[in-house]
This record gives structure tokens, sequence and C-alpha cells, in this order.
């Protein structure tokens, strides 16, 4: 349905144990870490921060962070920011009077030879662990293995390379790990060794066991500002005409505005948000040739963005947040609410039925122009 609650979810579990979560309705996410390895400043979050180092000053730090909210909005990003400020954290020593140094960010420069070992992932005190990839398709596992997760116990009570120094994990897409990989987390948690830090990046806090969740302080993540977006889009040089729907599209995301600038992704975001143009009598024949094309193996990419810029316009219409596409706002004032939202619930069980029953990706695309047709 279009909108979570926060309550654990029983059947994302059993479709991540049972493999029935095809890896196409997850993206991968060796992009988004690389950039966040790699990334000194942050944009927006300011409270958060704030947050993190008062805890820090009050000696009230936790043994456990869960960083939750959208994929691309910085939750990474803010994971190794904190990693770095801890593990400099002898460069924060007191002066020759005693007077600890007072630190009013997490910022560590790129010339320090900490931002370079976590960067390179040659850190001796960091582990991170996240979804692997699968050595006989390619692809991206469904969900965090629980082999990995069992690193994570032994590796907290290693000593750490300096003296008094931090041991630090973290476990990107936490929210698709399995009952199993949770619950072999609750020793470490329950009895925490002294200076070590479990931070769980999740999309869905609601995803985490109660029992693991109620161990860790959760920090939820908010999306970002349309402005904060726009500026970034314009300091990279993208065309003004695009910009207002990559940044609807994007939905407070960093990480999503930037890929949907790439020409490739946003060519297809124009052409399949152009068959809008005709509706309700849509261009079948047109609609055919334009599957025929894109609903070919090999065009894994195009094809899920397809599926994210058509959930868009079904969530565009739900929300009544149309200003992103010329020809909107007709299409949500010929519809009611009660249609605008079968619409998001037939297009949304459409592409999870395409991609569980691995069916023609063509039929993918001619289907999702359907559940707009028969609103």
């Amino acid at each position: 349905m279009l909108f979570d609650d926060m309550e654990q979810d029983d059947e994302l579990f059993d479709e991540f144990e049972s493999g029935l979560v095809d890896d196409d309705l997850l993206s991968s996410p060796e992009t988004e870490v690389s950039a966040a390895r790699a990334t000194s400043n942050l944009l927006g979050h300011e409270g958060i921060e704030q947050n993190i180092l008062q805890m820090l000053e009050t000696g009230r730090f936790p043994h456990g962070l869960i960083f939750s909210g959208p994929s691309g909005i910085g939750k990474s990003v803010m994971a190794y920011r904190l990693a770095r400020f801890l593990f400099s954290e002898k460069d924060r020593e007191p002066d020759m009077f005693g007077t600890p140094e007072v630190a009013t960010s997490l910022f560590v420069a790129e010339n320090n030879p900490v931002f370079g070992k976590v960067l390179s992932g040659a850190h001796p005190d960091l582990l991170t662990i996240g979804r692997l990839v699968d050595d006989a398709t390619g692809r991206t596992k469904a969900s965090v293995q629980v082999e990995e997760i069992r690193k994570i116990a032994p590796f907290m009570r290693r000593t750490a390379s300096v003296e008094n120094g931090w041991r630090i994990v973290i476990v990107d897409d936490a929210d698709t790990m399995t009952r199993s990989s949770q619950n072999s987390l609750l020793k470490i948690l329950e009895e925490p060794p002294e200076k070590a830090l479990l931070i769980l990046i999740t999309h869905r806090a609601g995803a985490l066991l109660p029992t693991v969740y109620s161990r860790c302080v959760h920090l939820p993540f908010q999306p970002l500002e349309d402005s904060a977006l726009r500026e970034v889009l314009v300091a990279r040089r993208v065309c003004a005409d695009d910009i207002s729907l990559i940044v609807a599209m994007a939905d407070g995301s960093l990480g999503k505005a930037l890929e949907y600038a790439d020409s490739a992704h946003l060519a297809m975001m124009r052409e399949s948000l152009a068959f809008f143009q005709d509706w309700p009598d849509f261009k079948w024949s047109t609609i055919q040739s334009f599957s025929d094309v894109f609903g070919v193996k090999g065009n894994d990419d195009s094809q899920r963005i397809f599926r994210e810029s058509l959930m868009w316009v079904a969530s565009s219409l739900v929300r009544g947040h149309t200003d992103g596409l010329e020809g909107l706002d007709r299409i949500s004032d010929s519809l009611d609410i009660e249609s605008k939202i079968r619409i998001y619930d037939s297009l949304d069980e459409h592409f999870n039925r395409c991609s569980v029953g691995n069916l023609d990706k063509r039929f993918m695309i001619l289907g999702a122009y359907m559940a707009f047709e028969t609103a």
C-alpha cells in the first residue's frame, strides 16, 4: 500500500527468507556506499549531527544507532562521517591546559589519514556489512546474509588498533536482514564491549525486530528540501527545464536526484511520461514499440527507471503533488481519490507480480499503462 506504518512487516521477512523477493525490486547499494565513503561534506541533517555531538559530549553515547529514512538522503554519508570522527578522536585530545576541544561538527578533512583509510576500506577498526553479489548471477542478493552478521560479534570484541580506540560496524540495508540475522545481533547488543558502535542503516525501521530496535537509539532522517536539491543540480549545470521533474521525482533524495540527472535516465523518464499527454486515449501502437525496445533483456537499468517513473506518477496523483509533469493536473482533476488509490495499488501489484514471476518485461511496460486506463 501507499502509506507504510512503522510496524514490523512479517510478510517482508517471509519473502526474504523464502527468496521470493526479486533483486530487481532492490537497487544495488554499491554506488551509494562508495559515494558516502568519499563525501566529506553533509547536505542537511544538521539537527541529527548536533544530536550525535551532544550524546558524545554528555557521555551518553549508545552502542547501537539506527539511521532510517528514504534512500539517497544522506544516511550512509552520516554513518561514515561519524566513523571518521570517532577514529580521529586522538586529534582532539586536551590541550596543554587540559581543556578538550569542543567539536561543532563531525567534519574530518580529506587530507586526514583516517579519511583515506575509511575511503579505501582499509581501516582495521571499521567493518562494513551489506547485501552481497551473487557470483552465479552477478546480481545483488535480496537480503543481508546471516553469515555476514555473524562476523560482527568477534570483530567488536577484538582489541582496537589504537589504545582505547573505537571499533565500528556499519550494516547497510539492515531492513533486509532476516529474523536469523537480526537475532544474531542481540547478544552483542545486550553485552556490548566498551567503545564499540553498531550503526544500522535502514529505509524502513519498522522491519527491525523490536528486540533489536529497543536496544538502539533511532535517528530518523527526513527528505532534503527541494531548494537544496535544486542548488546542487544548478551547480552541476543541469538543464533548467529538467530540474523541476528531477526534483519532483527525487522526493528529497539527493542520491535519486543525481541519478535522474544522468542523461540516459532523464531520457527514459521523459519518454515514459510523455505517453500521459494522450491520457485516457493512449496511443497503444506507440507504447507497443516503446515496450519492444526497452522490454528486452539487458535493459534492467532502463526498466527500473521506468518503474520508478510510473510509480511516481501514481503516487503524485494520490498525494496531489502534480507540479512535475505537464498534463498531470488534467489527469488528477479527472479522477476522484478512490480511483487514484486504485491506480496506485494496481500498478504496485502489477510491478511486483512481474518481478516475482519473472514475466516478460514488455508486458510489464504495457500493463503499467493499462493500470491508468482502467481507473
